[in-house]
C-alpha cells in the first residue's frame, strides 16, 4: 500500500472537473461484441475503432526475453520489461489499439500526477495500483466498471474476499493482478534447530499456531547472541498482526470507524510490548526501529524471527542455504480468535472517458494484461501470488503455498482517502509512542482511535 491523501476542497474540485455526460457513462458495460478472439477463460472484447490508450505503470519488472525469468535491473542484455512483453502480444492480437505505457515513480509525484490530469479533464486511460488506491477515485464517478467485460469464468476464478474487496456499491474496478499481503512471520528454521525447538515449527499446509508458542520459542531462541523476534513501527500492519491474533481489527465492518482501541486491541499491544521490556526477547529499540533495519538484523541472523510481509516465497538468497532456512507462517492466534493479515488486491484500473470507444479500447487491452496466461507468467518469474484461484495449484514453494491461504484471513487495508494517512502516519506514531513508554498501551491506541475517526469522518463527509 502506499501513501495517498486527497483532502476535501481537491476532492470538491476534481468533482467539478467530471462532466454529466461521463458520470452518465459510468455504469457496468453492456455484454460486448467481439473484435478478435479473445484469450482462454476471458469475455469478448468490443469491436473499436483504432484508438490510442495510455497505461500508466510503476513495475519495470524486467524479464529474461527468451527465458522470461526475472533478471536483475542492471542487467541490459536479451532484456524485456513484464509490460512491454504484453503489449507485444496485444498488437499481435489487437492492431488497432495503441497502448502508451508511461513509467513513473510510485511515491506522492503519482498521485498528484493522477489528480492534476482529472483537474485538467486528461485522465490516463489505465493506472496500475491497488484497491486502496482505487478507491480514492471511485467516489468521484471517474472509474469505468469492469464486470461487463469480465468472463463468467474469471469471476468463478477470484476468492470472495478478492471480490468483495474490489466491489463498490456493487460494481468491480479493478481487474486483479496480484495478492499483496500485509503480514506474515518469517523464520529462521535452522536457528530454531539449533537451539532445540526445531519440533515447535508450525507444521501443516496452514501452519496456523498459537500465541503462547510462539512466545514459548522467542524464549527459547533468545541465546545472548540472538533474539527470538525482532520489531520495528515504520510500516505497522508487520506487527499489529499479531493484535489481530488476539480479536482486534483496525477498522469495523463498514469502515466508518477505528476500532483497534478495543479490549483485544489493547490485550495485543500490551503483548507486543512486554516482547521487548517483560520477556526480554525482542531485540531492544523496537520503538525507533525501521523495517528495513529488522529484516537486515533477521538475515544476519541476530533474531529468530520477523514479523514482516509478502508471499512468503523462498527469497533467491536463501534457497539451498544450509545455515538459514526460510520458513513462512501466518501471525498467530490465541485460543478461541482468528488470525487476520492485511491484504491490498493489486491491478489495474480503468478511468471513464468522454470517448467511450476509447474507454473500451482501455478495458479491451487491461483484460489481456491479466488474462491467465500473463498472471501465470508473473507468478512464474517474479513470484507475485496471482489473483486466480486456479492458478495457485502450479506454486511450487512451500513457503509460498503458506502464504496463499492468507487470502482466507484477509482484511482490508481501508477503502477511503483516509486509509494512507491511518496507515503511514498515525499508526507508526501510536506504535512508537506505546513501544517507547511515553504512553500506555490503552493511551496510545485512544488517541490513534481518535484522530483516525476524524480523518474518517472528513472523508465520508467529502
Amino acid at each position: 500500500m502506499t501513501k495517498n491523501l486527497l483532502s476535501r476542497r481537491r476532492f470538491l474540485a476534481l468533482s467539478a472537473t467530471i462532466s454529466a455526460s461521463a458520470l452518465a457513462a459510468c455504469v457496468a458495460p453492456s455484454a460486448p461484441a467481439p473484435a478478435s478472439a479473445p484469450a482462454e477463460g476471458q469475455a469478448s472484447a468490443p469491436a473499436i475503432e483504432p484508438k490510442t490508450v495510455s497505461h500508466w505503470v510503476y513495475s519495470t519488472l524486467p524479464m529474461d526475453r527468451d527465458t522470461h525469468k526475472s533478471v536483475p535491473a542492471d542487467q541490459t542484455t536479451n532484456v524485456v520489461n513484464y509490460f512491454d512483453w504484453n503489449l507485444e502480444k496485444f498488437n499481435e492480437a489487437e492492431p488497432n489499439v495503441e497502448v502508451q505505457l508511461e513509467y513513473l515513480p510510485h511515491d506522492q509525484s503519482w498521485f498528484a500526477k493522477i489528480d492534476s490530469s482529472l483537474i485538467a479533464g486528461t485522465p490516463p486511460d489505465v493506472v496500475q495500483g491497488p484497491v486502496s488506491e482505487a478507491a480514492k477515485y471511485i467516489p468521484l464517478g471517474a472509474l469505468s466498471p469492469i464486470e461487463g467485460y469480465m468472463s463468467p469464468e474469471i469471476k468463478t476464478d477470484l476468492h470472495p474476499a478478492i471480490i468483495a474487496e474490489a466491489t463498490f456499491d456493487g460494481h468491480q474496478y479493478i481487474w486483479p493482478w496480484r495478492l499483496s499481503f500485509g503480514g506474515g512471520i518469517a523464520l529462521n528454521a535452522t536457528e530454531w534447530e539449533q537451539n532445540g525447538v526445531g519440533d515447535m515449527l508450525p507444521s501443516g499446509a496452514t501452519r496456523r499456531w498459537l500465541m503462547d508458542d510462539f512466545l514459548e520459542a522467542a524464549k527459547a531462541n533468545t541465546t545472548g547472541e540472538s533474539y527470538g523476534t525482532v520489531l520495528s513501527t515504520d510500516i505497522h500492519y508487520q506487527i499489529t498482526q499479531f493484535m489481530f491474533g488476539f480479536g482486534a481489527r483496525l477498522f469495523n465492518e463498514d469502515e466508518t470507524e477505528v476500532i483497534l482501541n478495543s479490549p483485544e486491541g489493547v490485550e495485543g499491544l500490551q503483548w507486543l510490548i512486554d516482547l521487548e521490556k517483560v520477556h526480554k526477547v525482542a531485540v531492544p529499540g523496537s520503538a525507533i526501529r525501521k523495517a528495513q533495519e529488522a529484516g537486515q538484523i533477521f538475515t544476519e541472523g541476530k533474531a529468530a524471527s520477523f514479523p514482516s510481509q509478502g508471499s512468503g516465497k523462498t527469497p533467491p538468497e536463501f534457497v539451498g542455504r544450509e545455515d538459514f532456512n526460510w520458513y513462512w507462517t501466518p501471525p498467530p492466534n490465541v485460543p478461541g480468535q482468528e488470525p487476520a493479515v492485511m491484504t491490498n488486491i493489486h491491478g489495474h484500473y480503468v478511468f471513464q472517458q468522454k470517448d467511450t470507444d476509447r474507454t473500451a479500447a482501455a478495458q479491451n487491452w487491461t483484460q489481456f494484461l491479466t488474462r491467465p496466461d500473463a498472471l501465470k507468467l508473473s507468478l512464474d518469474s517474479f513470484g507475485m501470488p496471482p489473483a486466480l484461484q486456479s492458478l495457485w495449484g502450479a506454486i511450487e514453494d512451500e513457503n509460498m503455498k503458506v502464504g496463499l491461504t492468507f487470502a482466507d484471513m484477509m482484511v482490508t487495508f481501508g477503502r477511503r482517502a483516509s486509509a494512507a494517512p491511518i496507515t503511514f502516519s498515525l499508526a507508526p506514531r501510536m506504535l512508537e509512542a506505546a513501544l517507547s513508554g511515553q504512553l500506555t498501551a490503552q493511551q496510545a491506541l485512544d488517541e490513534f482511535a481518535a484522530e483516525s475517526n476524524k480523518l474518517i469522518a472528513e472523508a465520508i463527509a467529502g
